[in-house]
């Protein structure tokens, strides 16, 4: 098994489990500038409009650029998260040029008006979620002095706000009420999709100043009705405010691996397979080194997108693990530190052993990323928690076991399997405070 080759740490948790304090996370709130400076946007916006004049003499049409084809890296696994389609005949999917100047626009200036017509639709077999958008009525006029409406269509899956996550349709000219019929695709496992909002918003193209916002819509997925494949207008609304609840906000992805050895089957394992930490309980001369009970190993494999903290957009960044409802210092696992990188690759693996069948059901695995930082309090970057999340933990009600969405099903998946490693992508929240 491929966990016995990469570095690891052991912790036997033979001993019932001591009921403390939930882990305090010291966050320090701490962003990385991504506004551009007015002049700085300016000089971009300029050589963006020349470039798009210059494209005239090879497009048709000046609003049609080339759409731009990523190829995700770890195209290897069996599904990637918010992976981008190989481009077909009904897809469309435009990244901006200038990805920090396309999210500067006028929100308050338009009077928002007017709706949008969506067809969506989910293939369980492959794991494609299809928006088609058809068409809009009745939007409003961007430009009164020249009385015309330039609009195109923009789409997130919240709280994912990055990159990967944008979609734009092309854009269409002076019109009020556009025809786009274009598909806006994702890839993305059903038990993600339930905890993502998909935010469509429409918006007017300005060559020479900053887009305008024509109005948006949010469309929660933990209860939309997917059977449902029919035509659906839906009224565009004014900005929404902004997030009250900071645990969800974008702070990038973590791959974990996770394997539960039942009692029965935990002697089976190499010798030399359980060398690291000193375990809670010292065993008498001449014990056995195989641990007791029950194992669950746990591999941090990678991360994506974290957030850079340190000049040159980087973090010296380590996982940091516990076992609630212990979280004594004694428990504490930790990878080693990868320097300098928003994508750290760490393929460590912890182990907690001494668990049985019971204990699984009421444990909870928080994981928790930081930025390493020498004279000062390590930076929070983000973190999750995976458990069966009925909120109960040995008949009582704690805080922590609030995992869902991915990281209940994961923890599910794993008890189901038991002796069989399985593989997640969770996506990491920005708050350690229990889920709303």
């Amino acid at each position: 098994f491929y966990f016995s080759d990469r570095s690891r740490s052991e912790i036997d948790l033979s001993e019932s489990f001591s009921e403390g304090n939930e882990d305090t996370l010291s966050i320090r709130s701490k962003s990385v500038p991504s506004a551009l400076d007015q002049e700085l946007v300016r000089i971009y916006h300029c050589a963006y409009s020349l470039l798009l004049q210059l494209s005239n003499a090879v497009f048709s049409s000046p609003f049609a650029l080339p759409s731009l084809k990523n190829s995700p890296e770890g195209s290897h696994r069996k599904w990637m998260y918010l992976n981008v389609p190989e481009a077909d005949g009904d897809t469309t999917s435009i990244n901006s040029m200038l990805s920090v100047y396309s999210e500067t626009g006028d929100y308050g200036n338009v009077k928002v008006s007017g709706e949008i017509l969506l067809n969506i639709n989910y293939s369980y077999k492959t794991g494609a979620l299809n928006i088609l958008v058809k068409s809009c009525r009745n939007l409003a006029v961007a430009d009164e002095k020249k009385q015309r409406t330039d609009p195109y269509v923009k789409a997130y899956l919240l709280p994912d706000k990055s990159r990967q996550s944008k979609r734009k349709t092309k854009i269409k000219s002076n019109s009020t009420n556009p025809e786009f019929n274009e598909t806006l695709k994702y890839v993305i496992s059903h038990t993600q999709l339930e905890t993502r909002t998909l935010q469509l918003s429409v918006w007017h193209y300005d060559r020479f100043g900053h887009n305008s916002f024509l109005g948006e819509v949010e469309i929660p997925f933990d209860s939309w009705n997917f059977e449902n494949q029919g035509d659906e207008w839906f009224v565009l609304q004014p900005k929404a405010e902004a997030a009250t609840d900071v645990g969800l906000q974008y702070k990038g992805e973590l791959t974990v691996v996770l394997r539960y050895i039942p009692p029965d089957r935990n002697l089976m394992l190499p010798l030399g397979q359980f060398q690291g930490k000193k375990s809670f309980k010292k065993g008498k001369k001449g014990d056995s080194q195989i641990p007791s009970g029950g194992i669950l190993e746990v591999l941090i494999k990678e991360a994506k997108n974290l957030t850079a903290v340190k000049s040159g957009g980087t973090s010296d960044t380590f996982v940091k693990g516990y076992l609630l409802p212990d979280d004594r210092k004694a428990t504490k696992h930790k990878t080693p530190i990868i320097k300098k990188s928003v994508n750290p690759q760490w393929n460590h693996t912890f182990a907690f052993s001494g668990l049985n069948s019971r204990d699984i059901r009421n444990v909870c695995l928080e994981l928790t990323v930081w930025d390493k930082e020498p004279l000062s309090s390590n930076i929070f970057l983000g973190g999750v928690r995976l458990s069966t999340g009925n909120g109960i933990s040995n008949g009582k009600e704690v805080d922590w076991m609030d995992s869902q969405g991915e990281e209940q099903h994961l923890w599910q998946k794993m008890i189901d399997s038991p002796g069989a490693p399985v593989e997640g992508i969770l996506m990491l929240r920005s708050s350690m405070g229990k889920r709303r």
